[in-house]
């Protein structure tokens, strides 16, 4: 198997339908889309339908990548996040209201959010309910403004600063009954 350096060549090589380029770009991405799934997703199993959705849309969609237009990573994760978010749509995504009694907001927090491992991150961001999880993932992990969340989900952007109040606050409560352990 001749391995490929070059990322500009490993994608033409895909566009050939070079399967062993195919199998290396897989490889090259595959542990970081992962991860990106399991934020979306609430548990291991619909992650990895993800994944597999994922990459077959970029193997489908790779001869429309342009490197003029950007990076390769930021065109597959674009690929990935839109999975998921479809996946969620399908599923009707609930933007729930929940009390503030059933978050248990506390202020006082022993290791910051910032200061977790990923791991602990994403099983943290699986426990929340989806329409929380998509909108803190898409503000707080991926940049988006509310105007595009709210674009994104069908959303209003107020809807999204209440998703995303809701979820940083039950992050927290989480991140503190988890560091009190």
């Amino acid at each position: 198997m001749k391995i490929i350096i070059n990322e500009l060549d490993l994608i033409t090589e895909c566009v050939n339908d070079n399967r062993l380029a195919q199998k290396q770009l897989y490889d090259l991405y595959k542990v970081r889309m992962f991860t990106l799934c399991l934020r979306y997703m609430s548990d291991k199993m619909d992650a990895e339908d993800m994944l597999q959705e994922g990459w077959v849309k970029v193997f489908k969609q790779i001869r429309t990548f342009d490197s003029n237009r950007g990076n390769f990573y930021s065109w597959i994760k674009r690929i990935f996040i839109n999975t998921n978010l479809e996946y969620l749509r399908k599923k009707r995504l609930q933007f729930e209201d929940i009390s503030d009694s059933e978050i248990g907001y506390s202020t006082s927090l022993n290791k910051p959010i910032h200061d977790m491992a990923m791991q602990e991150l994403v099983k943290l961001l699986q426990e929340l309910p989806p329409g929380y999880r998509s909108v803190f993932n898409l503000f707080v992990l991926e940049g988006y403004t509310h105007k595009e969340i709210g674009e994104t989900l069908n959303i209003s952007p107020n809807t999204s600063k209440t998703q995303l109040m809701k979820a940083k606050q039950m992050m927290q409560a989480k991140v503190h009954v988890l560091r009190a352990i």
